[in-house]
């Protein structure tokens, strides 16, 4: 197999990260057979080994063919004063997500699991929020009129090939559109800004994104109590921090899974024999809107 590194993305960004195990995932259920790792020369670029050489064309190519009506996609219709309003995003009153859940089930009984594999990273049938809505796995960060699987479509409508080819090998390919919040330079919060963030707009990487959502099934989420639990992320409150290993030990994507479900400590002593080189942790900020965002990560070699 060819080793291709994506020099464009650091797997020490949790965006990058996240769009890593995305493109192992999109190579892997597409049956091709590909492994992922990370250079531990200190770039964290993260590489695939795979037959497959163009890796931009195969991105572009997935984007394109999920367009259309999806099975991952969570949409309902809410009462407002001006009349019925469709929203796709994962905060929905419980009886909405539960008919999802059926609906997912179903086509897994059918044979396709994609649907239940997203539903699984979405939330659970348990956790409320304080309005009584589904309360959605911990990296959900839109808010307000922003719209989670809303945005994933329009980021999914914008990737092109050429674009891919930018965010995978150049890096620094953000362009003006929303984004999912991933990216710790996405966070825009007045105070850190000397103006009103609100005036900018915001940019985003469509593809890398693209590919982040795309690797959302390996990180699902559990319920625990009344609450949920997403997989990588501990704490509550200003205390929540998604942790996650960086291997340079090329990985198959089951292995990978496997990996990302076990607890990286600083003093863990199972990072030497899985080829885990560094440990990175990012906290989660969330505004009084409920926005979400990353903060920049702190990596422990």
């Amino acid at each position: 197999m060819d080793r291709q590194t994506l020099t464009g993305m650091s797997g020490a960004n949790p965006l990058g990260f996240m769009a890593s195990l995305g493109l192992l995932r999109v190579l892997s259920t597409q049956g091709r057979e590909a492994r992922l790792g990370f250079m531990d020369d200190g770039t964290y670029h993260p590489f695939v080994e795979a037959h497959e050489s163009d890796l931009s064309e195969i991105v572009a190519n997935d984007a394109a063919l999920a367009g259309g009506e999806q099975g991952w996609v969570l949409a309902y219709k809410k009462q407002e004063k001006n009349g019925d309003k469709v929203v796709a995003d994962l905060k929905a009153p419980p009886v909405e997500f539960s008919r999802f859940l059926a609906r997912c089930v179903e086509q897994w009984l059918l044979g396709d699991g994609e649907p239940a594999a997203y539903a699984a990273a979405y939330g659970t049938s348990t956790a409320v929020d304080g309005k009584g809505n589904t309360k959605p796995m911990a990296l959900h960060f839109t808010a307000a009129q922003q719209q989670f699987l809303g945005t994933v479509e329009s980021i999914r409508g914008s990737v092109t090939s050429e674009w891919c080819a930018l965010s995978l090998f150049a890096g620094h390919a953000g362009r003006k559109g929303s984004n999912l919040r991933w990216d710790p330079a996405a966070e825009r919060s007045w105070a850190l800004m000397a103006n009103n963030p609100t005036t900018d707009g915001t940019t985003v990487d469509a593809p890398i994104e693209w590919l982040a959502f795309r690797g959302l099934p390996l990180l699902p989420s559990f319920p625990f109590g009344s609450r949920i639990l997403t997989t990588a992320v501990a704490g509550r409150g200003e205390e929540m921090r998604m942790t996650w290993p960086l291997w340079s030990v090329p990985l198959s994507l089951a292995t990978a899974k496997s990996v990302l479900h076990m607890a990286w400590t600083d003093s863990s002593r199972d990072r030497a024999p899985r080829g885990v080189f560094a440990v990175c942790s990012s906290p989660i900020r969330r505004t009084s809107q409920g926005f979400g965002n990353f903060a920049p990560a702190t990596i422990r070699s």
